[in-house]
């Protein structure tokens, strides 16, 4: 019998528990927002996606589940032959949209609940929300879209404190009995907002790219606004949605939103427990973070590069040199762990100072993701505060990445201060000398 059977997903490794049980603490007793596009529940992978929501459950974290309906409602106009007036609950919401809605969304809703009833998930469908008509936008009279004027906060939260996990549909009610066409990207950002959830997750037919088709990894709140202002021609409506809904979230209090293609097997866990994901999140927060180096990160840094020193790729140093130099020392931390770090060494030489850019690194896991180029960004604004005139840097084996990259030129020995030239012919190690006029 083959060790992994094409059937069955490999084995969970430890070095994988590990990075998941690093989260746990602070996302126990946490509130998540989980919204899911209605397409994704036609996908084979659905069953998997759920099954991650319980495995958050089973973490003590709390999740409320808000659900999009957009491919079903379209698919059953088709069938009927009904002309939809929107099909996604942001524009009018004709009578004939109505009723396709209504029974769509509520055989979605039976068959979720069936989903989650089988992996013996306590859910109830919650009407929690109050919502009122959208009334006239634009001049035009929206008819039956909703919009959410309250969050019944204290029935959510009895349910989710007695482990029962909330589903919400994209349908309100308002005060005379009228049934409503909500959005659901905004059913989950008005819900998270209330409960003061620490993210909201919506769980995308596809991801966002960036202009050379590869992932983003993460935006800020006025990236995610021009996207959605600028209407980015390769994200769909659905996408931009999302984008807009998220800025208003990380406006409101939430911290972190992240966006996460649906059909990637595990996007969700990977998106969670590990410090770049798979998606992309939009933080109002410093995620990144560049901050001073402490003593009490010596020994992580020198764990870190332990391996780039022994390929001469770094020059070795101890912890005792390190420590002497702590104050020259920067670390980049992402979702609070450190993944790179570097140091600006300040030299003056007849009136003239010089910093020297020294112990670059990123870790591996997280090279590509344009760590380095932030790290050499900020040693160039700390050597301009300095009040230094150029900014050196000896490499062995990364001189392409100054050149190329960040626009240094190569030089020779003579650049260096006389000092440091002295302790350059001494090392041997023949390191290419770059120079960067400030």
């Amino acid at each position: 019998m083959p060790d992994n059977p094409p059937d069955l997903k490999p084995p969970t490794r430890f070095e994988d528990l590990r990075g998941i049980l690093r989260y746990v603490p602070q996302f126990r007793q946490r509130v998540f927002v989980i919204a899911i596009d209605g397409a994704l529940m036609h996908q084979p992978g659905f069953g998997s996606l759920l099954q991650d929501v319980a495995v958050l459950q089973s973490l003590n974290i709390e999740v409320v589940l808000v659900f999009g309906a957009r491919a079903q409602i379209q698919r059953l106009a088709a069938r009927r032959g009904v002309a939809l007036s929107n099909d996604d609950g942001m524009g009018r919401t004709d009578a004939a949209t109505l009723d396709i809605a209504i029974e769509a969304i509520t055989r979605q809703a039976s068959e979720l609940m069936a989903d989650l009833t089988a992996l013996e998930m306590p859910v109830v469908v919650s009407n929690a929300l109050a919502v009122h008509p959208a009334g006239v936008i634009d001049g035009v009279d929206q008819e039956f879209t909703g919009r959410i004027e309250r969050v019944d906060v204290e029935s959510l939260g009895a349910l989710l404190k007695a482990d029962i996990i909330p589903v919400l549909p994209p349908l309100g009610y308002d005060g005379r009995g009228t049934t409503l066409r909500l959005n659901s990207d905004a059913v989950a950002v008005e819900v998270a907002i209330a409960l003061k959830a620490a993210k909201v997750i919506f769980v995308s037919e596809a991801g966002l790219s960036a202009p050379d088709g590869a992932r983003m990894a993460q935006i800020s709140v006025a990236e995610a606004r021009e996207m959605h202002r600028r209407r980015d021609p390769r994200h769909d409506i659905n996408l931009l949605s999302k984008l807009r809904h998220a800025a208003i979230a990380c406006q409101e209090g939430v911290p972190r939103v992240h966006i996460v293609d649906g059909t990637q097997d595990e996007a969700l866990l990977a998106e969670l427990f590990s410090n770049e994901g798979v998606g992309t999140m939009i933080h109002a927060d410093d995620y990144q973070q560049m901050r001073k180096a402490r003593s009490s990160d010596v020994s992580t840094l020198l764990s870190m590069m332990r391996q780039s020193m022994e390929d001469a790729a770094l020059v070795p140093r101890t912890r005792e040199q390190m420590l002497a130099r702590i104050k020259d020392f920067f670390v980049l931390e992402v979702d609070g762990n450190p993944v790179g770090c570097a140091a600006v060494h300040t030299h003056e030489e007849e009136g003239r100072r010089i910093a020297e850019l020294a112990c670059l690194f990123v870790r591996r896991s997280h090279k590509n993701r344009g760590h380095g180029r932030r790290l050499v960004a900020y040693a160039e604004e700390v050597a301009r505060q300095r009040g230094c005139a150029a900014l050196v840097a000896l490499s062995t084996q990364a001189f392409r990445f100054f050149e190329e990259k960040m626009g240094f030129q190569v030089t020779g020995p003579e650049s260096l201060p006389r000092a440091r030239r002295e302790q350059y012919a001494r090392s041997g190690r023949n390191s290419k000398v770059l120079v960067k006029l400030l």
